[in-house]
């Protein structure tokens, strides 16, 4: 060694030396000076290490020399840069590891770089090509690398590998970038199913997305949109196009089997609803027809509407509410009728002369009576103590008539009908006789007085009673019922224009009662009363014997009629089969009472109590207690017994 490279190295080492005393402090300075002519590459690593914090393996190869001129202090950040920079100089690079970072060259890099996504060292890297060629990329961009850089192209994927230093990455991802465009802009199909493309179009079009050179047409024959345009473009046409393609058009059918409603009155209800509150476009849609055979409403509609309908179908189908009305009707009525009489008279050549005559109602004149004698015709001198006399013979005498007479007739009416109905329907019971009535008459007259061809009209008339009710079930379990009622019968009395003179009681209201409460309808209470007499004036007055010249008769009527209706709501079928049996039960005790006695002599009387023990329900039906005698005593057979639940 001379006194020249002597010197040298005593510089560089004095160099160094202040570099370390420099760095040393590194860890408590925010910026430091460097200042280095031709450092040994190695101690300037260390240096780095050291005020950086970071661990380095050198390879073997890294050799070389340094100058750094800073004027100024620098930033840890700002030393690395130019520690990165002194490296690229050397042809060397930094390939990262987990605990320390190898410093290789950058022939040797391409080995051992790891494939990452970031960081400034040596780095593998994946780039993927979308619309050019990964070869036709490869070709531009290779002239751009250096030496050390390796790329190539992974066959049948159209990718690249590219393995450089993360500075370079980035240059050559964006020129990548720039490289892969479309060389011509994509066209995409878009079909549509349920909307239509032509008004899918109009949307887009008002909205404005569609950029200059893109362009959204709308095929009619294919019902799809045709796009150009970039892929923001498609994506957001794609986007808006699956919101609008709806299934609205498209139209289904369904069949419900409906348990209780009537199929026709549930269709007019669910078309009057959709009406009200659909779509008028829509309304063309959707069809109800009812199958009255198998009570099944079919259901044609959009999808999208089908399960509204269905839903308010099913809600409207449910088992409807009975309702048990039992009306209670009574009437009484009493008739009173007293008569006193006395009529006497003297009889010359055979008439009457002389005395006191009455005419009074139910009661024969004294001047009919004798007439009747007299003739030898029988005459009926009315009900009650009677005391007559006539001359038996010849044309004069004297005639007496003396009547009395105190008459009571009463009759008591009392009905307990029972109806069931269902909620909203109307139901009648009619216990009564048919009665003919004549309406008019028609005859034509001949030669003769004999009529020819006479006929009459007449008009058949319930007699008897009749219930009618319409009962309503409201929320609060109350019932609204409309009532008709009406009480008539016969009073075997005629009119003077002809035919029989009936009575007839009726009502007709509406009224709201709770279920199981009995409420009132009607209670009429009649009291009448009338008297007739007939005196000899003067005579009449006379003590004692007064009474022979003035007859009397006085008449009192009483009626009372009497409605009460208890409606009953009937939920179930366990309830319904309950009530039925307590009434069963009321009807069998009633039969047991009015039944006479069998006394035992014959004929044999056979019972006739209602076929009912409390317990089954079918025994009514059966014609079991029937068959056995029947059969026994050889009578014609008897229709087959009637079966239930598969018995």
């Amino acid at each position: 060694m001379n006194r020249t490279e002597c010197v040298r190295s005593v510089l560089i080492a004095m160099a160094l030396g202040l570099c370390l005393v420099v760095s040393l402090p590194f860890s408590a300075r925010a910026q430091v000076g460097l200042n280095l002519r031709d450092a040994d590459l190695r101690n300037f690593v260390e240096i780095v290490s050291e005020a950086t914090g970071r661990s380095y393996i050198l390879d073997p190869g890294v050799r070389g020399t340094v100058t750094v001129l800073a004027p100024t202090e620098i930033t840890s950040d700002e030393l690395y840069e130019v520690f990165l920079s002194v490296l690229e100089l050397n042809r060397l690079t930094i390939v990262e590891g987990a605990g320390a970072d190898r410093i290789v060259p950058m022939n040797t890099a391409r080995e051992l770089a790891p494939v990452t996504r970031g960081g400034s060292a040596y780095e593998t890297r994946i780039l993927k090509i979308a619309h050019v060629p990964a070869q036709e990329i490869l070709e531009v961009i290779r002239p751009l690398l250096p030496a050390e850089a390796v790329v190539s192209v992974v066959p049948g994927s159209n990718l690249l590998i590219l393995s450089d230093r993360g500075q370079n990455h980035r240059r050559i991802e964006a020129l990548v970038a720039r490289l892969d465009q479309p060389k011509e802009a994509p066209i995409e199909i878009l079909r549509l199913r349920n909307a239509d493309a032509a008004e899918v179009l109009q949307v887009i079009q008002s909205m404005e997305i569609i950029p200059q050179g893109a362009n959204v047409t709308a095929d009619r024959r294919s019902n799809a949109l045709v796009i150009s345009g970039p892929d923001s473009l498609r994506r957001q046409v794609r986007t808006l196009a699956a919101r609008l393609d709806t299934q609205r058009n498209n139209v289904v059918s369904h069949a419900i089997g409906l348990k209780y409603a009537d199929a026709s009155t549930m269709a007019g209800v669910v078309l009057s609803s959709l009406a009200q509150q659909g779509d008028p476009a829509q309304q063309g849609e959707i069809r109800l027809v009812p199958e009255p055979q198998t009570n099944t409403l079919l259901i044609s509609a959009p999808e999208d509407r089908m399960n509204d309908i269905i839903a308010m179908v099913h809600y409207l189908d449910r088992r409807p509410t009975q309702v048990l009305v039992e009306a209670v009707i009574f009437e009484m009525s009493v008739e009173g009728f007293s008569d006193l009489s006395a009529q006497f008279a003297g009889i010359i050549n055979s008439a009457v002369v002389g005395g006191a005559q009455f005419s009074l109602e139910g009661r024969p004149s004294l001047t009919n009576l004798v007439s009747g004698v007299i003739n030898g015709e029988s005459v009926d001198a009315g009900s009650g103590g009677i005391i007559a006399g006539v001359p038996r013979q010849g044309d004069r005498g004297f005639a007496g008539f003396l009547a009395a007479i105190a008459r009571t007739q009463s009759t008591k009416l009392l009905s307990t009908p029972s109806i069931m109905t269902l909620n909203n329907q109307e139901a009648e019971i009619v216990v009564a006789q048919n009665v003919p009535f004549v309406t008019g008459s028609f005859a034509t007259v001949g030669d003769d007085a004999i009529p020819d061809n006479p006929f009459q009209t007449i008009e058949r008339q319930d007699v008897g009673l009749t219930l009618n009710v319409t009962p309503q079930i409201n929320a609060d379990n109350t019932v609204k019922m409309v009532v008709k009622q009406e009480v008539s019968n016969l009073t075997n009395s005629s009119s003077s224009a002809g035919g029989e003179i009936t009575s007839k009681r009726s009502l007709s209201t509406t009224v709201l009662v709770h279920s199981g409460n009995v409420i009132m309808l009607g209670g009429l209470l009649e009291n009448g009363s009338g008297s007739a007499s007939q005196e000899v004036p003067g005579l009449a007055k006379l003590p004692l014997v007064g009474g022979l010249f003035r007859g009397k008769n006085a008449s009192k009527n009483q009626r009372v009629l009497l409605v009460m209706l208890r409606p009953k709501v009937v939920n179930s079928e366990e309830e319904a089969k309950r009530l039925t049996r307590e009434l069963a039960r009321e009807a069998k005790a009633a039969s047991l009472v009015i039944e006479p006695i069998d006394e035992g002599n014959f004929p044999r009387r056979p019972g006739s109590s209602l076929p009912f023990d409390g317990a089954d329900l079918n025994q009514p039906f059966d014609a079991g207690f029937i068959d056995d005698v029947a059969q026994s005593r050889n009578y014609p057979p008897l229709p087959t017994r009637l079966r239930f639940g598969g018995g």
